[in-house]
Protein backbone atom coordinates (compact mmCIF):
# COMPACT_ATOMS: atom_id res chain seq x y z
CA UNK A 1 0.00 0.00 0.00
CA UNK A 2 2.96 2.19 0.97
CA UNK A 3 4.75 1.73 -2.24
CA UNK A 4 1.65 2.34 -4.67
CA UNK A 5 1.20 5.71 -2.36
CA UNK A 6 4.64 6.47 -3.51
CA UNK A 7 4.03 5.60 -6.89
CA UNK A 8 0.91 7.74 -7.28
CA UNK A 9 3.12 10.72 -5.74
CA UNK A 10 6.04 10.19 -8.17
CA UNK A 11 3.27 10.62 -11.16
CA UNK A 12 1.37 13.82 -9.44
CA UNK A 13 5.14 15.39 -9.86
CA UNK A 14 6.14 13.80 -12.88
CA UNK A 15 2.64 14.65 -15.03
CA UNK A 16 2.61 18.39 -14.81
CA UNK A 17 6.16 18.67 -15.90
CA UNK A 18 5.52 16.46 -19.03
CA UNK A 19 1.87 18.41 -19.10
CA UNK A 20 4.15 21.75 -19.48
CA UNK A 21 6.90 20.08 -22.08
CA UNK A 22 4.45 18.97 -24.27
CA UNK A 23 2.03 21.92 -24.16
CA UNK A 24 4.45 23.72 -24.84
CA UNK A 25 5.92 22.13 -27.91
CA UNK A 26 2.52 21.38 -29.56
CA UNK A 27 1.40 24.92 -28.55
CA UNK A 28 4.76 26.55 -30.76
CA UNK A 29 4.90 23.61 -33.24
CA UNK A 30 0.74 24.12 -33.92
CA UNK A 31 0.81 27.81 -33.96
CA UNK A 32 4.61 28.61 -35.27
CA UNK A 33 3.75 29.94 -39.05
CA UNK A 34 3.91 33.41 -39.59
CA UNK A 35 3.64 35.75 -42.39
CA UNK A 36 5.96 39.15 -42.34
CA UNK A 37 6.24 42.00 -45.52
CA UNK A 38 9.67 43.24 -45.77
CA UNK A 39 10.04 45.53 -48.29
CA UNK A 40 7.96 44.22 -51.34
CA UNK A 41 7.87 40.89 -50.56
CA UNK A 42 5.56 38.84 -47.72
CA UNK A 43 7.49 36.00 -46.16
CA UNK A 44 6.31 33.04 -44.32
CA UNK A 45 8.25 31.68 -41.70
CA UNK A 46 7.76 28.23 -39.91
CA UNK A 47 9.48 26.13 -37.36
CA UNK A 48 7.93 23.00 -37.11
CA UNK A 49 8.89 19.51 -35.12
CA UNK A 50 9.85 16.92 -37.52
CA UNK A 51 12.69 14.97 -38.90
CA UNK A 52 15.47 15.62 -40.26
CA UNK A 53 16.43 18.74 -38.89
CA UNK A 54 16.46 20.87 -42.08
CA UNK A 55 16.30 24.52 -43.85
CA UNK A 56 14.15 24.45 -46.01
CA UNK A 57 13.49 27.69 -48.79
CA UNK A 58 9.96 28.20 -51.17
CA UNK A 59 9.90 29.81 -53.93
CA UNK A 60 6.29 28.99 -55.26
CA UNK A 61 5.92 28.19 -58.33
CA UNK A 62 9.09 27.41 -59.21
CA UNK A 63 9.85 25.04 -56.11
CA UNK A 64 12.27 24.63 -53.24
CA UNK A 65 15.76 23.97 -52.24
CA UNK A 66 16.62 22.52 -48.78
CA UNK A 67 19.47 20.99 -46.97
CA UNK A 68 19.96 19.11 -43.73
CA UNK A 69 21.60 21.89 -41.72
CA UNK A 70 21.26 20.64 -38.14
CA UNK A 71 20.57 17.35 -35.84
CA UNK A 72 17.72 18.66 -33.57
CA UNK A 73 14.14 17.38 -34.77
CA UNK A 74 13.07 21.06 -36.02
CA UNK A 75 11.88 21.71 -39.74
CA UNK A 76 12.67 25.26 -40.37
CA UNK A 77 10.85 26.75 -43.26
CA UNK A 78 11.41 30.15 -45.26
CA UNK A 79 8.21 30.90 -47.95
CA UNK A 80 7.60 33.98 -50.31
CA UNK A 81 4.07 34.56 -50.39
CA UNK A 82 3.57 37.64 -52.72
CA UNK A 83 5.82 40.11 -53.94
CA UNK A 84 4.60 43.72 -54.60
CA UNK A 85 5.48 44.59 -58.54
CA UNK A 86 5.22 48.20 -57.90
CA UNK A 87 7.47 48.53 -55.53
CA UNK A 88 10.01 45.81 -56.89
CA UNK A 89 9.62 47.24 -60.32
CA UNK A 90 10.68 50.60 -58.81
CA UNK A 91 13.44 49.15 -56.83
CA UNK A 92 15.26 46.66 -59.70
CA UNK A 93 14.64 49.23 -62.27
CA UNK A 94 15.93 52.19 -60.17
CA UNK A 95 19.47 53.90 -60.49
CA UNK A 96 22.35 51.64 -59.54
CA UNK A 97 23.39 54.27 -57.31
CA UNK A 98 20.22 53.32 -54.78
CA UNK A 99 20.87 48.98 -54.62
CA UNK A 100 23.55 49.93 -51.19
CA UNK A 101 20.55 51.68 -50.16
CA UNK A 102 18.55 48.53 -51.15
CA UNK A 103 20.41 45.79 -49.61
CA UNK A 104 21.07 47.78 -45.96
CA UNK A 105 17.32 47.90 -46.13
CA UNK A 106 16.80 44.25 -46.94
CA UNK A 107 19.50 43.15 -44.13
CA UNK A 108 17.83 45.26 -41.05
CA UNK A 109 14.42 43.57 -42.18
CA UNK A 110 15.82 40.21 -41.81
CA UNK A 111 16.93 41.07 -38.65
CA UNK A 112 13.99 42.71 -37.57
CA UNK A 113 11.97 39.60 -39.04
CA UNK A 114 14.02 36.56 -37.24
CA UNK A 115 14.40 38.43 -33.96
CA UNK A 116 10.60 39.14 -34.13
CA UNK A 117 9.44 35.24 -35.04
CA UNK A 118 12.14 34.15 -32.33
CA UNK A 119 10.37 35.82 -29.64
CA UNK A 120 6.90 35.17 -31.23
CA UNK A 121 7.87 31.07 -30.55
CA UNK A 122 9.13 31.64 -27.24
CA UNK A 123 6.09 33.15 -26.25
CA UNK A 124 4.16 30.35 -27.69
CA UNK A 125 6.27 27.77 -25.17
CA UNK A 126 5.24 30.19 -22.52
CA UNK A 127 1.21 30.15 -23.10
CA UNK A 128 1.83 26.18 -23.93
CA UNK A 129 3.37 25.78 -20.71
CA UNK A 130 0.53 27.52 -18.68
CA UNK A 131 -2.51 25.35 -20.73
CA UNK A 132 -0.28 22.36 -19.90
CA UNK A 133 0.29 22.87 -16.23
CA UNK A 134 -3.73 23.77 -16.23
CA UNK A 135 -4.32 20.31 -18.15
CA UNK A 136 -1.95 18.61 -15.43
CA UNK A 137 -4.00 19.56 -12.61
CA UNK A 138 -1.53 22.58 -11.17
CA UNK A 139 -4.21 25.33 -9.89
CA UNK A 140 -1.88 27.80 -8.05
CA UNK A 141 -0.86 31.10 -9.75
CA UNK A 142 2.59 30.89 -8.42
CA UNK A 143 2.89 27.22 -9.96
CA UNK A 144 1.15 28.49 -12.97
CA UNK A 145 4.06 31.09 -13.43
CA UNK A 146 6.76 28.80 -13.36
CA UNK A 147 5.12 26.01 -15.66
CA UNK A 148 4.36 29.10 -18.18
CA UNK A 149 8.62 30.08 -17.75
CA UNK A 150 9.95 26.70 -17.69
CA UNK A 151 7.27 26.95 -21.52
CA UNK A 152 9.20 29.50 -22.50
CA UNK A 153 12.77 28.01 -21.65
CA UNK A 154 11.87 24.58 -23.26
CA UNK A 155 11.21 26.15 -26.60
CA UNK A 156 14.60 28.86 -26.05
CA UNK A 157 16.55 25.79 -25.26
CA UNK A 158 15.63 23.85 -28.70
CA UNK A 159 16.13 27.16 -30.98
CA UNK A 160 19.15 27.32 -28.87
CA UNK A 161 20.62 24.22 -29.62
CA UNK A 162 19.44 24.46 -33.16
CA UNK A 163 21.53 27.69 -33.54
CA UNK A 164 24.77 26.14 -32.12
CA UNK A 165 24.16 23.03 -34.20
CA UNK A 166 23.19 24.85 -37.42
CA UNK A 167 25.84 23.99 -40.36
CA UNK A 168 24.65 26.77 -43.05
CA UNK A 169 27.60 25.10 -45.00
CA UNK A 170 24.76 21.80 -46.07
CA UNK A 171 23.50 24.28 -48.91
CA UNK A 172 26.64 23.19 -50.98
CA UNK A 173 24.95 20.01 -51.44
CA UNK A 174 21.28 20.76 -51.20
CA UNK A 175 18.38 18.96 -52.07
CA UNK A 176 16.12 20.36 -55.23
CA UNK A 177 12.41 20.13 -55.81
CA UNK A 178 10.24 21.57 -58.69
CA UNK A 179 11.97 23.65 -61.80
CA UNK A 180 15.03 24.79 -59.90
CA UNK A 181 16.70 21.45 -60.37
CA UNK A 182 19.25 22.47 -62.61
CA UNK A 183 20.63 25.17 -61.07
CA UNK A 184 20.57 26.51 -57.15
CA UNK A 185 19.19 29.85 -59.08
CA UNK A 186 17.19 30.90 -55.85
CA UNK A 187 20.78 31.57 -53.83
CA UNK A 188 22.79 32.81 -56.89
CA UNK A 189 19.75 35.25 -57.31
CA UNK A 190 20.82 36.90 -54.13
CA UNK A 191 24.14 36.24 -53.41
CA UNK A 192 25.72 37.00 -56.79
CA UNK A 193 23.82 38.93 -59.63
CA UNK A 194 22.63 41.89 -57.18
CA UNK A 195 25.68 42.58 -55.94
CA UNK A 196 27.97 42.70 -59.52
CA UNK A 197 25.33 44.17 -61.72
CA UNK A 198 26.41 47.71 -61.08
CA UNK A 199 30.19 47.64 -61.60
CA UNK A 200 29.34 45.51 -64.84
CA UNK A 201 27.23 47.69 -65.94
CA UNK A 202 29.41 50.77 -66.17
CA UNK A 203 32.09 48.43 -67.77
CA UNK A 204 30.20 47.15 -69.92
CA UNK A 205 29.16 50.82 -71.11
CA UNK A 206 32.69 51.89 -71.52
CA UNK A 207 33.14 48.62 -73.79
CA UNK A 208 30.24 49.96 -75.87
CA UNK A 209 32.27 53.13 -76.38
CA UNK A 210 35.69 51.23 -77.36
CA UNK A 211 33.98 49.38 -79.71
CA UNK A 212 32.18 52.95 -81.44
CA UNK A 213 35.90 53.70 -82.17
CA UNK A 214 36.71 50.41 -83.79
CA UNK A 215 33.94 50.37 -85.92
CA UNK A 216 34.69 53.80 -86.91
CA UNK A 217 38.14 52.84 -87.27
CA UNK A 218 37.19 49.62 -89.69
CA UNK A 219 35.37 51.92 -91.81
CA UNK A 220 38.50 53.66 -92.86
CA UNK A 221 40.39 50.49 -93.53
CA UNK A 222 39.51 50.24 -97.42
CA UNK A 223 39.61 45.78 -97.49
CA UNK A 224 37.11 45.70 -95.03
CA UNK A 225 35.49 48.85 -95.39
CA UNK A 226 31.49 48.21 -95.76
CA UNK A 227 30.84 51.73 -97.41
CA UNK A 228 27.22 52.15 -97.69
CA UNK A 229 24.61 50.10 -95.51
CA UNK A 230 20.98 50.57 -95.95
CA UNK A 231 19.63 48.62 -92.95
CA UNK A 232 21.45 47.22 -89.62
CA UNK A 233 19.84 44.67 -87.74
CA UNK A 234 21.14 43.62 -84.10
CA UNK A 235 20.70 40.01 -83.30
CA UNK A 236 20.17 38.99 -79.69
CA UNK A 237 19.89 35.62 -77.67
CA UNK A 238 19.62 34.18 -74.32
CA UNK A 239 19.67 37.10 -72.27
CA UNK A 240 18.41 35.13 -69.23
CA UNK A 241 16.82 37.87 -67.00
CA UNK A 242 20.16 39.79 -67.13
CA UNK A 243 19.64 43.57 -66.99
CA UNK A 244 23.04 44.34 -68.46
CA UNK A 245 22.43 43.04 -71.38
CA UNK A 246 20.00 45.96 -72.00
CA UNK A 247 22.41 48.58 -70.74
CA UNK A 248 24.92 46.67 -73.75
CA UNK A 249 21.99 46.78 -76.19
CA UNK A 250 20.99 50.66 -75.24
CA UNK A 251 25.00 51.48 -75.98
CA UNK A 252 24.94 49.36 -79.01
CA UNK A 253 21.51 51.34 -80.67
CA UNK A 254 23.10 54.52 -79.57
CA UNK A 255 25.88 54.49 -81.36
CA UNK A 256 24.85 52.24 -84.43
CA UNK A 257 22.03 52.82 -86.41
CA UNK A 258 20.16 50.23 -85.41
CA UNK A 259 17.38 49.78 -87.08
CA UNK A 260 15.98 46.68 -85.10
CA UNK A 261 16.22 44.14 -83.32
CA UNK A 262 15.47 40.46 -83.28
CA UNK A 263 15.81 37.94 -80.21
CA UNK A 264 16.16 34.64 -80.39
CA UNK A 265 14.33 33.38 -77.34
CA UNK A 266 15.26 32.80 -73.83
CA UNK A 267 14.38 36.26 -72.72
CA UNK A 268 13.94 34.94 -68.88
CA UNK A 269 14.98 31.89 -66.53
CA UNK A 270 11.95 30.51 -65.32
CA UNK A 271 9.15 32.50 -67.49
CA UNK A 272 8.01 33.95 -64.15
CA UNK A 273 5.70 36.99 -64.18
CA UNK A 274 8.48 38.61 -61.92
CA UNK A 275 10.99 38.38 -64.63
CA UNK A 276 8.78 39.50 -67.01
CA UNK A 277 9.35 42.64 -66.00
CA UNK A 278 12.39 43.07 -67.69
CA UNK A 279 9.69 43.79 -70.44
CA UNK A 280 9.64 47.59 -69.63
CA UNK A 281 13.68 47.92 -70.77
CA UNK A 282 12.42 46.83 -74.46
CA UNK A 283 9.92 49.69 -74.33
CA UNK A 284 13.21 51.66 -73.32
CA UNK A 285 14.87 50.81 -76.52
CA UNK A 286 12.54 52.89 -78.55
CA UNK A 287 12.93 50.58 -82.25
CA UNK A 288 11.09 47.13 -82.94
CA UNK A 289 12.21 44.35 -80.90
CA UNK A 290 11.37 40.94 -83.27
CA UNK A 291 10.72 37.78 -80.31
CA UNK A 292 10.82 34.27 -80.95
CA UNK A 293 10.57 32.32 -77.45
CA UNK A 294 13.15 30.44 -75.81
CA UNK A 295 12.92 27.05 -73.69
CA UNK A 296 13.52 28.91 -70.66
CA UNK A 297 10.12 31.19 -71.76
CA UNK A 298 6.44 30.61 -71.01
CA UNK A 299 3.04 31.68 -71.66
CA UNK A 300 2.87 34.62 -69.02
CA UNK A 301 6.20 35.47 -70.48
CA UNK A 302 4.66 35.44 -74.55
CA UNK A 303 1.78 37.05 -73.31
CA UNK A 304 3.37 40.36 -71.46
CA UNK A 305 5.33 40.60 -74.86
CA UNK A 306 2.09 40.74 -77.10
CA UNK A 307 1.64 43.44 -74.87
CA UNK A 308 4.76 45.35 -74.70
CA UNK A 309 4.54 47.84 -78.00
CA UNK A 310 7.34 47.95 -79.88
CA UNK A 311 7.32 43.62 -79.76
CA UNK A 312 6.74 41.67 -82.84
CA UNK A 313 6.15 38.51 -82.43
CA UNK A 314 7.07 35.70 -84.97
CA UNK A 315 4.31 32.85 -84.57
CA UNK A 316 2.49 31.80 -87.85
CA UNK A 317 2.78 34.34 -90.12
CA UNK A 318 5.64 36.04 -92.06
CA UNK A 319 6.08 39.56 -90.72
CA UNK A 320 7.85 42.32 -92.97
CA UNK A 321 10.31 44.91 -91.11
CA UNK A 322 11.34 47.88 -92.83
CA UNK A 323 11.27 45.86 -96.10
CA UNK A 324 12.76 42.06 -94.70
CA UNK A 325 10.33 39.53 -94.43
CA UNK A 326 11.12 37.25 -91.52
CA UNK A 327 9.73 34.16 -90.54
CA UNK A 328 9.97 31.77 -87.67
CA UNK A 329 8.83 29.24 -84.61
CA UNK A 330 8.92 29.31 -80.74
CA UNK A 331 10.22 26.53 -78.80
CA UNK A 332 8.21 24.24 -77.90
CA UNK A 333 8.96 24.33 -74.45
CA UNK A 334 7.60 27.80 -73.74
CA UNK A 335 4.06 26.75 -74.40
CA UNK A 336 4.35 25.09 -70.50
CA UNK A 337 6.31 26.16 -67.22
CA UNK A 338 9.21 24.50 -67.45
CA UNK A 339 12.52 25.32 -69.03
CA UNK A 340 13.13 21.15 -70.10
CA UNK A 341 14.54 21.31 -73.83
CA UNK A 342 12.40 19.40 -76.72
CA UNK A 343 14.36 16.09 -76.78
CA UNK A 344 16.62 15.87 -79.92
CA UNK A 345 14.37 13.33 -81.86
CA UNK A 346 11.43 16.40 -81.14
CA UNK A 347 14.22 18.97 -82.28
CA UNK A 348 14.69 17.17 -85.63
CA UNK A 349 11.12 16.19 -86.04
CA UNK A 350 10.57 20.54 -86.32
CA UNK A 351 13.20 20.61 -88.51
CA UNK A 352 12.28 18.03 -90.80
CA UNK A 353 8.65 19.83 -90.75
CA UNK A 354 10.10 23.47 -91.58
CA UNK A 355 12.21 21.68 -94.66
CA UNK A 356 8.94 20.45 -95.87
CA UNK A 357 6.91 22.84 -95.34
CA UNK A 358 9.37 26.11 -97.02
CA UNK A 359 10.22 23.85 -99.85
CA UNK A 360 6.97 24.06 -100.96
CA UNK A 361 6.76 27.88 -101.16
CA UNK A 362 8.78 29.82 -103.69
CA UNK A 363 8.51 33.10 -102.10
CA UNK A 364 10.42 32.72 -98.91
CA UNK A 365 11.68 35.02 -96.07
CA UNK A 366 15.07 36.67 -95.86
CA UNK A 367 15.43 35.52 -92.28
CA UNK A 368 14.06 32.45 -90.08
CA UNK A 369 14.77 32.87 -86.62
CA UNK A 370 14.41 29.83 -84.03
CA UNK A 371 15.75 29.45 -80.77
CA UNK A 372 17.26 25.87 -80.43
CA UNK A 373 20.37 25.81 -82.74
CA UNK A 374 19.88 21.76 -83.29
CA UNK A 375 16.85 23.02 -85.33
CA UNK A 376 18.75 25.51 -87.44
CA UNK A 377 21.65 23.15 -88.03
CA UNK A 378 19.42 20.71 -89.36
CA UNK A 379 17.83 23.31 -91.88
CA UNK A 380 17.97 23.16 -95.65
CA UNK A 381 21.27 25.18 -96.99
CA UNK A 382 19.93 27.22 -99.37
CA UNK A 383 16.24 27.60 -98.01
CA UNK A 384 16.83 30.64 -96.59
CA UNK A 385 19.35 33.69 -96.92
CA UNK A 386 19.22 33.90 -93.41
CA UNK A 387 19.05 31.43 -90.32
CA UNK A 388 19.12 33.02 -86.52
CA UNK A 389 19.33 30.84 -83.02
CA UNK A 390 20.61 30.94 -79.76
CA UNK A 391 20.40 28.43 -76.84
CA UNK A 392 24.40 27.36 -76.92
CA UNK A 393 25.49 30.13 -76.02
CA UNK A 394 28.35 30.61 -78.30
CA UNK A 395 28.58 32.91 -80.84
CA UNK A 396 28.80 31.63 -84.13
CA UNK A 397 28.93 32.74 -88.06
CA UNK A 398 29.05 30.28 -90.46
CA UNK A 399 28.05 30.01 -94.43
CA UNK A 400 26.53 27.17 -95.66
CA UNK A 401 25.20 26.65 -99.40
CA UNK A 402 24.17 30.03 -99.59
CA UNK A 403 22.71 30.40 -96.20
CA UNK A 404 23.87 32.28 -93.45
CA UNK A 405 23.64 30.47 -90.11
CA UNK A 406 24.20 32.83 -87.15
CA UNK A 407 23.84 32.18 -83.50
CA UNK A 408 24.34 35.61 -81.40
CA UNK A 409 25.46 33.42 -78.12
CA UNK A 410 23.66 34.69 -75.14
CA UNK A 411 23.75 38.64 -74.97
CA UNK A 412 23.16 38.66 -71.18
CA UNK A 413 26.78 36.18 -70.20
CA UNK A 414 23.92 32.83 -69.40
CA UNK A 415 22.41 34.82 -66.63
CA UNK A 416 22.60 33.82 -63.78
CA UNK A 417 24.68 30.68 -64.46
CA UNK A 418 27.43 33.10 -66.00
CA UNK A 419 28.07 34.29 -62.68
CA UNK A 420 28.24 30.91 -60.78
CA UNK A 421 30.30 29.78 -63.89
CA UNK A 422 34.65 29.65 -62.92
CA UNK A 423 34.60 30.93 -66.79
CA UNK A 424 31.77 33.04 -66.99
CA UNK A 425 30.21 33.67 -70.79
CA UNK A 426 30.72 36.46 -72.49
CA UNK A 427 28.22 38.81 -73.42
CA UNK A 428 27.95 38.13 -77.14
CA UNK A 429 25.53 39.52 -79.65
CA UNK A 430 25.42 40.16 -83.95
CA UNK A 431 25.25 42.79 -86.25
CA UNK A 432 23.68 42.36 -89.62
CA UNK A 433 24.50 44.94 -92.65
CA UNK A 434 22.22 44.90 -95.25
CA UNK A 435 22.51 47.08 -98.92
CA UNK A 436 20.06 47.19 -101.39
CA UNK A 437 20.46 46.11 -104.92
CA UNK A 438 19.77 47.62 -108.70
CA UNK A 439 16.40 45.87 -108.01
CA UNK A 440 15.66 48.07 -104.64
CA UNK A 441 15.92 43.89 -102.35
CA UNK A 442 18.06 44.39 -99.37
CA UNK A 443 20.66 42.29 -99.13
CA UNK A 444 23.25 40.72 -96.62
CA UNK A 445 26.45 42.35 -97.54
CA UNK A 446 28.64 41.32 -93.86
CA UNK A 447 27.91 40.10 -90.16
CA UNK A 448 29.75 41.49 -87.41
CA UNK A 449 30.07 39.08 -84.40
CA UNK A 450 30.81 40.91 -81.23
CA UNK A 451 31.99 39.16 -77.64
CA UNK A 452 32.60 41.37 -74.52
CA UNK A 453 34.44 39.94 -71.86
CA UNK A 454 32.69 39.90 -68.64
CA UNK A 455 34.77 42.11 -65.63
CA UNK A 456 37.26 43.53 -68.14
CA UNK A 457 37.05 45.91 -70.65
CA UNK A 458 37.77 43.88 -73.61
CA UNK A 459 36.18 42.43 -76.57
CA UNK A 460 36.91 40.97 -79.94
CA UNK A 461 34.97 41.82 -83.06
CA UNK A 462 34.64 39.49 -86.59
CA UNK A 463 33.73 40.99 -89.57
CA UNK A 464 32.54 37.86 -91.92
CA UNK A 465 31.43 39.19 -95.39
CA UNK A 466 29.00 37.62 -97.70
CA UNK A 467 31.53 37.63 -100.74
CA UNK A 468 33.88 34.84 -99.57
CA UNK A 469 36.71 36.04 -101.38
CA UNK A 470 36.92 39.34 -99.21
CA UNK A 471 37.18 37.32 -95.57
CA UNK A 472 40.45 36.79 -93.95
CA UNK A 473 41.05 34.52 -91.02
CA UNK A 474 42.45 36.95 -88.28
CA UNK A 475 39.45 39.13 -86.31
CA UNK A 476 39.79 42.84 -84.92
CA UNK A 477 40.28 41.94 -80.89
CA UNK A 478 40.99 44.41 -78.64
CA UNK A 479 41.82 43.62 -74.91
CA UNK A 480 41.91 45.58 -71.80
Amino acid sequence: MKKGNERFASRRRVLPALSVIIGALVLANVFSRASYEAVSFVVELDAALGWPGLTRFVLPPVGSISAPTHLIPIQLSISLQSIDLAVLRAIVFSSPDNLETVINMVDDWVVRIIMMHLARLVLLGALGGLIGAWVGGLRRPSRLALSSLCGALVVFLLLGLTYLAYDAGAFEHPQYNGIIEAAPWMFELVQESLGRVEELGKQIQTVAGNLYAVFSNLENIGQISLGRVDLLVLHVSDVHNNPVAFDFVYQVIGSFPVSFIIDTGDLTDWGTELEAEITRRIVELGIPYVFATGNHDSPDVVERMRQTPNVVLVEDEVQEIMGLRIAGIGDPAADRYSPNPAGLNELAAIAQHINETWSAVEDRPDIFMVHNHRIAQQIQPGLFPVVLCGHSHTLVIEEREGTFYINAGTTGAAGIRGFQSHEPHPYSLALLHYTRDETGKLQLVAVDGVDVAGFGSGFSLQRTFTEAGRNRRSNVETRP
